[in-house]
């Protein structure tokens, strides 16, 4: 590669690096980015204990295992399509902290459960909290445009994106980590604490 080439690409990479700086610093992108963090650690960390919740009630039950998937992925067909068409009419500010608020709150009452030994309710629990998620996240994309100006628009979804990728990415890791180290029963306390946090 001659060197003209390679100054060029150094230079594009500048230029990027500064667009990322002009979006990401701007205090309330910035404040919606470390909220999407917090979120997006409080879901992988929520999965994480109610996989070892399911474990530690049935070792080695798929049955137990689909039962808890089935909680989770069903508002998403269910709920998703309703929800977009309500974030549309609402505040999407507001829709994204009582989202969390709820969340958090929903995440705290699964110790009662465990401590009755009842899962059922807990899975009714999972069926709210991931129906909370599904306003959220289209509330916090539609969020991005009223917070950023159209020509920065492609940088912040980028950033918005790569945000999630990198937080499914190592937040499974550290959630794993975590749960192992403390038990699902903190697990869940520690979540209940990031949605709120998040909600700030």
């Amino acid at each position: 590669m001659s060197p003209t080439s390679t100054n060029n690409n150094e230079d594009r990479g500048n230029r990027i690096v500064v667009r990322f700086r002009e979006v990401l610093f701007k205090k309330n992108f910035f404040s919606l980015w470390l909220g999407q963090i917090i979120s997006e650690f409080g879901d992988r960390l929520n999965q994480m204990a109610l996989i070892s919740l399911v474990y530690s009630k049935s070792p080695g039950s798929v049955i137990a295992l689909a039962n808890l998937l089935f909680f989770i992925v069903v508002p998403v067909f269910i709920i998703g399509p309703v929800a977009g068409v309500y974030v549309d009419r609402w505040d999407r500010k507001k829709v994204m902290v009582i989202a969390d608020i709820v969340r958090g709150i929903l995440v705290f009452t699964i110790p009662i459960f465990i401590w009755l030994d009842l899962m059922f309710p807990i899975y009714i629990i999972v069926f709210l909290m991931f129906s909370a998620t599904r306003f959220f996240l289209p509330s916090k994309l539609a969020f991005i445009p009223e917070i950023v100006p159209e020509e920065k628009l492609l940088v912040a979804n980028s950033l918005a994106n790569t945000t999630r990728m990198l937080a499914v990415i190592f937040g499974f890791a550290i959630a794993g980590f975590i749960i192992k180290w403390v038990g699902h029963m903190w697990g869940f306390y520690i979540d209940g604490i990031s949605f709120f946090a998040s909600a700030i």
